[in-house]
């Protein structure tokens, strides 16, 4: 490699680092900026993004909004309160809303196949993803982690999708289906989230 190739490469893989660093201070120059972009990309419905932002700009703004009387959180039955949990507001409303309609499902850590299966399915249909996931019970000694890992794996990669999961922390799993192409941003935008 001459003098002026790597000089030139040099400066390609700069300026690619220089953007990229540009992309990723701009995705976490502000929380709405981080929840509009991660919607955009894993929500199919208009609609749905539509009504998503204008939820967490509230959440962000005004979480005690999403909290009743007893300042316990109105969306399912978490266990957050207010204050105590204002901060973690906006991911749950999120959360929540998206498994209520059905973009993103919650299965408890020793769930069986056929509801795992079940809870993807639905994410596909509601996306209308053109793929087509068996329903039948296949990997029947395996626990809740490694079906959703080989469903994932043996499954849904090998037809250009993935199951991307959300931390929670909690003994539940969070996840949705994305495009293969979307997979990076998503555990990127997933990791970001308080």
């Amino acid at each position: 490699m001459g003098l002026f190739s790597k000089l030139f490469g040099k400066k390609n893989e700069d300026r690619t680092i220089a953007e990229d660093t540009k992309s990723v201070s701009k995705i976490i120059s502000s929380p709405i900026e981080l929840y509009e972009q991660l919607i955009h990309i894993i929500v199919v419905s208009e609609t749905l993004k539509s009504d998503l932002k204008i939820k967490l700009k509230q959440a962000l703004e005004n979480p005690q909004l999403f909290y009743d009387d007893q300042d316990e959180f109105i969306l399912s039955e978490r266990g957050l309160t207010f204050p105590d949990d204002r901060l973690l507001t906006p991911k749950f409303v999120l959360i929540d809303t998206l498994i209520d309609n059905n973009q993103m499902a919650e299965v408890d850590w020793k769930e069986d196949e056929e509801e795992i299966r079940f809870a993807i399915n639905s994410i596909i249909s509601a996306k209308k993803y053109s793929i087509n996931l068996s329903d039948k019970t296949i990997y029947d000694n395996e626990d809740t982690s490694e079906i959703i890992a080989l469903i994932d794996k043996e499954e849904l990669q090998p037809v250009g999708y993935c199951l991307k999961i959300l931390d929670i922390d909690s003994d539940s799993y969070v996840f949705t289906v994305v495009p293969l192409s979307k997979q990076d941003e998503v555990s990127d935008f997933f990791a970001q989230l308080q």
